[in-house]
C-alpha cells in the first residue's frame, strides 16, 4: 500500500506535483482532472514503480525541462520507494494497473486482436504461478535457440570434414592408432584387385629338396662278409697279395681271373691246371666275391654324387628365385625372403661326405672286411641331420609365404574396389575426426545436442504443466468475464476461450472467438474491417472497452492475493453508458472491499461522486475514500491538489443557492455582483423543479410570472396568485443584472444591504412556498 506521495517531479506535466507537500493516499483514493492534466501519467507511473521499469519514466521526463525524473513513495510499513538517478530503489507493492496500455497490450488495438495481445492477455489471466512457468518455458525456448545456434556453428564446420559419412557417424568414429598405415594396405589391395589378372601370373617361391640319402645301406655294405670263401684259400691269396704289395692288385686279380679260359696262362702262356695258386684265386675270387667288390666299388662314387656340393648349390639357386619371386611381392605384402643358411648346408655335406668316403676307400681296400663303426654312423646321421633340418626350416619360411600369397591371390577373386573405398574414406574421416578443430567442433555439437535435448524435454514437461492450469484456468475464466458481462448488459459473450501455441518458439496465447446475437463471430485482424463480421465491425468502442475491464475484473476476483493487490484504475467508465457505468461502480466498489488499496482516476466527477457514496454506504463497513484533484498550475503544468466533489458536481440550482445561502449567513467568498446574478436562475429553476410540466424548460423568470403565474387560472400554479407582486419586485431587482434585460448590467452598483434583503426575500420564497 502507498501511504503517501512524497515526490513526483519532472514526470508528463507533472514539474513539481506535490508542491504543498507530502500527498496522502488512503486504503480508497479517488483523483478527478480534466483529460489531459497527468491521470495516465500517474498511472504509468504506478506501473513503473510495480515493474521497477526505467524506460517507462525516462519516456516521460518533462518534455520542456532537462531535469530528471524523481519518484518518492512512502509505503505502508514506513519504507520508501524512490526513483532518482536513473535507478529505482526499494521493493515495489503488487500493483495491477487498467488503463490504456493495458487494454493496448492485452485485448485489442484499433480494429484488430494481434497475435502478441493474445500472449499477453494469456499471461495476464494465468496468474503468477502460471506465468512463472510460461517465462520458464520463454527462457527454456531461448536457450533451445541458443544450443540449435551453438550446434548449428559446429555442425557447418563438421559437415565439410564429415564427408562422405553422416555428421553422427562422423562425430561416433573412434581413434585409430594406425589409420595411415590401413590405408596405405586398402589402396594397395585396390590396386592388387585392378591389376589381378598380372599379379595372378606371378609365380610362388617353392620348397628346396632335402638331402635323401640312403644312410643305412651305405653301411650295410660296408659292413657286409663273404663266409662261405676257404680259409686256405683266403691265406694263400693273401699272402700272395702281401708278397707282391699294391696297390688295387687284388681287383687286378679278381678282374684277370675272367681271361683265364684255357688252361695256360693269357701272359705266359704256361700251363696253370695244377696250380694250387689259380685254385684259390678261383674259390677267392667267387661271384658272391664279385658282387660285393662292385658294391663296394660303387661306394665312394654314390656317396660323393649323394652328398655332393652340387646339392647345396642346386639349393642355393632355388632359394635365389624364392628370393626373385619374393621381392616382387613386396609391393603388395609385407614379407621378406628368408635366410638360407649356405654355409651351414656345406659343411654338414662336407661333414657327412668326407668320413663316408674314407670309409668306402678302406672297405675298397679289403673288401671281405667289416668297415665302420655306430660312432660313424651317428656322426654322418648328425651332419646330414644338420643339413636337412636347415633346408627344412627355410622351408617352413618358405611354405608360409607361399600361402601368402595364395591367401592375397584368393582375396583378389572376392575384392570389391567400391568397399575398400568406402573403408578408407572412414579411415581418413577418423584422422580428421582427431585435429584439434574437429575434435572441439564434436564436443561442442554433442554437448549443444545433449544440452537441446535436456532442454526440450523440460520444456515438454512445463508446457504440459501450463497446458493443465491453462484448462483449468481459462475455463473457469471464461465463466467469470461472461458474468461480469452479462451484469454489465454486454450483448455478447466470450466464447471458446483456450490456449494454443503460437511461432517457432511455441508460445503461447489465447484463443477465444465472441458470439453476438447467438452468432461466432472471429476476432479477425485489422484487414477484415471491410470484409465482413469480426472484432472490429461487430463491437462499439463501448464494448470493446467493457470487454478489457471485464478481462482485468474477472482476473483480479479470481486472484488469492488480491488481498495484498493495489489496483490502479484510469477512466474505467469511458465511453459507457448508465447501465453500464452503474454495473462498474458496483464492481469497482466490491474490489474496493476486497483488495489492498484502490485508486482511481477519472475526468468524470459525478461517476467518482456515485462511487463515493456508494463505498459510504455501511455494506457491511463503509469505507471513506480519498478525493483528489489534479489541477492545473503556473506555466500550465499540473499538480495534485484537494478536491471538493460536491461542489464540482452540483447543479446550477444548487451552486446558485448555496452562493446565496453562504451569503445571507455571511460565509460567502464569492464576489457580491455574483450573488445578485445568482437570485434569478435560483428562482427559475426552483419553479421548474416544483411545478414540472406546467412551466416550460428553459423559460426565464420574468416569462414565467407574466405567462403563467400571473394569469394561472387552476391548480396547481393558481396558488401562487398571491405571490405576483412579490414575485415581480424580486424579477425587476434582479434583471438590471442580467444583460438579456439591461444591456449596462455590469456598470450597475450593487449595495450589500439592498442585495441582503432581496437574498433573503428569493429565500423565503423557496422555503415557505414548499
Amino acid at each position: 500500500m502507498i501511504k503517501k506521495i512524497l515526490t513526483l517531479k519532472n514526470v508528463g506535466l507533472f514539474r513539481h506535483g506535490c508542491p504543498n507537500g507530502a500527498v496522502d493516499l488512503h486504503q480508497t483514493t479517488a483523483i478527478y482532472s480534466d483529460n489531459g492534466r497527468g491521470k495516465s501519467t500517474f498511472a504509468a507511473v504506478l506501473r513503473a514503480c510495480h515493474m521497477l521499469d526505467t524506460t517507462r519514466l525516462t519516456a516521460r521526463r518533462t518534455i520542456d525541462v532537462v531535469d530528471a525524473p524523481e519518484v518518492k513513495l512512502l509505503l505502508e510499513n514506513g519504507a520508501q520507494l524512490k526513483y532518482e538517478g536513473g535507478a529505482w530503489n526499494g521493493t515495489s507493492p503488487d500493483i495491477a494497473v487498467f488503463d490504456s496500455e493495458f487494454v493496448e497490450r492485452n485485448v485489442y488495438s484499433g480494429f484488430s486482436v494481434r497475435p502478441e495481445q493474445k500472449q499477453a492477455l494469456l499471461s495476464f489471466a494465468l496468474g503468477e504461478t502460471t506465468i512463472q512457468l510460461k517465462k520458464q518455458v520463454e527462457e527454456l525456448s531461448r536457450d533451445i535457440q541458443e544450443q540449435t545456434k551453438k550446434r548449428s556453428e559446429a555442425e557447418k564446420l563438421l559437415s565439410g570434414l564429415a564427408s562422405p559419412l553422416s555428421l553422427q557417424q562422423f562425430i561416433d568414429l573412434k581413434p585409430i592408432d594406425d589409420a595411415k598405415d590401413q590405408i596405405d594396405e586398402l589402396q594397395k589391395r585396390i590396386d592388387a584387385t585392378k591389376n589381378e589378372q598380372q599379379l595372378n601370373a606371378r609365380s610362388d617361391p617353392t620348397a628346396v629338396e632335402l638331402v635323401q640319402f640312403d644312410l643305412p645301406a651305405i653301411f650295410d655294405v660296408l659292413a657286409r662278409q663273404l663266409v662261405d670263401i676257404e680259409k686256405t684259400a683266403e691265406a694263400t691269396v693273401n699272402a700272395h697279395l702281401v708278397k707282391h704289395d699294391g696297390v688295387g692288385l687284388e681287383d687286378w686279380i679278381s678282374q684277370g681271373q675272367a681271361f683265364v679260359k684255357t688252361p695256360n696262362c693269357p701272359f705266359c702262356g704256361q700251363s696253370v691246371s695244377d696250380l694250387e695258386l689259380i685254385a684259390a684265386y678261383r674259390s677267392h675270387f667267387n661271384t658272391a666275391y664279385k658282387n660285393l667288390k662292385q658294391e663296394v666299388a660303387a661306394l665312394e662314387m654314390k656317396i660323393a654324387s649323394s652328398l655332393a656340393d652340387t646339392l647345396t648349390d642346386s639349393a642355393v639357386s632355388t632359394a635365389a628365385t624364392n628370393a626373385a619371386r619374393i621381392e616382387s611381392w613386396k609391393d603388395k605384402l609385407e614379407i621378406d625372403p628368408p635366410r638360407f643358411e649356405e654355409d651351414a648346408i656345406r659343411e654338414a655335406l662336407s661333414g657327412a661326405r668326407n668320413p663316408l668316403i674314407a670309409l668306402a676307400k678302406q672297405k675298397l681296400s679289403a673288401p671281405l672286411e667289416s668297415v665302420g663303426t655306430q660312432a660313424d654312423v651317428e656322426a654322418a646321421e648328425q651332419h646330414i641331420s644338420v643339413a636337412n633340418q636347415v633346408l627344412t626350416d627355410y622351408n617352413a619360411e618358405i611354405v608360409i609365404i607361399a600361402l601368402n600369397i595364395t591367401d592375397f591371390k584368393k582375396r583378389l577373386a572376392t575384392e570389391n574396389i567400391s568397399n575398400l573405398e568406402t573403408e578408407i574414406n572412414r579411415l581418413k574421416a577418423s584422422i580428421r575426426r582427431q585435429q584439434p578443430d574437429a575434435a572441439q567442433a564434436c564436443v561442442n555439437y554433442q554437448s549443444a545436442t545433449n544440452e537441446k535435448d535436456r532442454l526440450t524435454k523440460e520444456k515438454r514437461q512445463k508446457r504440459e504443466q501450463i497446458d493443465t492450469l491453462m484448462q483449468d484456468t481459462l475455463t473457469q475464466y471464461q465463466t467469470s468475464i461472461n458474468s461480469i458481462l452479462t451484469k454489465f448488459g454486454a450483448k455478447f459473450s466470450i466464447d471458446k476461450l483456450s490456449a494454443g501455441y503460437q511461432g517457432r518458439g511455441g508460445r503461447p496465447q489465447t484463443k477465444y472467438g465472441l458470439k453476438v446475437r447467438n452468432q461466432e463471430v472471429k476476432l479477425g485482424s485489422g484487414s477484415d474491417f471491410s470484409s465482413g463480421h469480426s472484432f472490429s465491425t461487430t463491437l462499439s468502442e463501448s464494448d470493446k472497452r467493457t470487454l478489457a475491464l471485464a478481462f482485468f475484473i474477472a482476473r483480479l476476483e479470481a486472484d488469492s492475493a488480491l488481498d495484498s493487490k493495489l489496483i490502479v484504475l484510469d477512466d474505467p467508465v469511458s465511453s459507457m453508458d448508465r447501465n453500464r457505468r452503474n454495473q462498474t461502480i458496483r464492481r469497482i466498489a466490491l474490489l474496493a472491499t476486497n483488495c489492498k488499496q484502490l485508486i482511481i482516476l477519472s475526468h468524470d466527477a459525478y461517476f467518482i461522486r456515485e462511487l463515493r457514496d456508494l463505498l459510504l454506504k455501511p455494506n457491511p463497513t463503509p469505507i471513506i475514500p480519498k478525493v483528489l484533484g489534479i489541477t492545473r498550475v503556473e506555466n500550465d503544468y499540473s499538480a495534485f491538489c484537494d478536491c471538493d466533489l460536491d461542489e464540482i458536481c452540483e447543479s446550477d440550482y444548487y451552486r446558485h443557492h448555496r452562493m446565496i445561502a453562504e451569503y445571507v449567513e455571511g460565509n460567502s467568498s464569492e464576489n457580491i455582483r455574483d450573488i445578485a446574478k445568482a437570485i434569478r436562475p435560483l428562482l427559475e429553476g426552483y419553479f421548474h423543479r416544483r411545478f414540472p410540466g406546467h412551466i416550460p424548460r428553459n423559460q426565464m423568470f420574468g416569462k414565467i410570472i407574466a405567462d403563467h403565474i400571473a394569469s394561472a387560472t387552476k391548480e396547481p400554479l393558481s396558488h401562487l396568485l398571491q405571490h405576483v407582486t412579490e414575485l415581480r419586485e424580486i424579477n425587476e431587482y434582479t434583471s438590471q443584472f442580467h444583460h438579456d434585460t439591461n444591456q449596462d448590467a455590469d456598470s450597475v452598483n450593487v449595495v450589500d444591504d439592498e442585495l441582503l434583503q432581496f437574498a433573503l426575500r428569493s429565500l423565503d420564497m423557496i422555503y415557505k412556498n414548499g
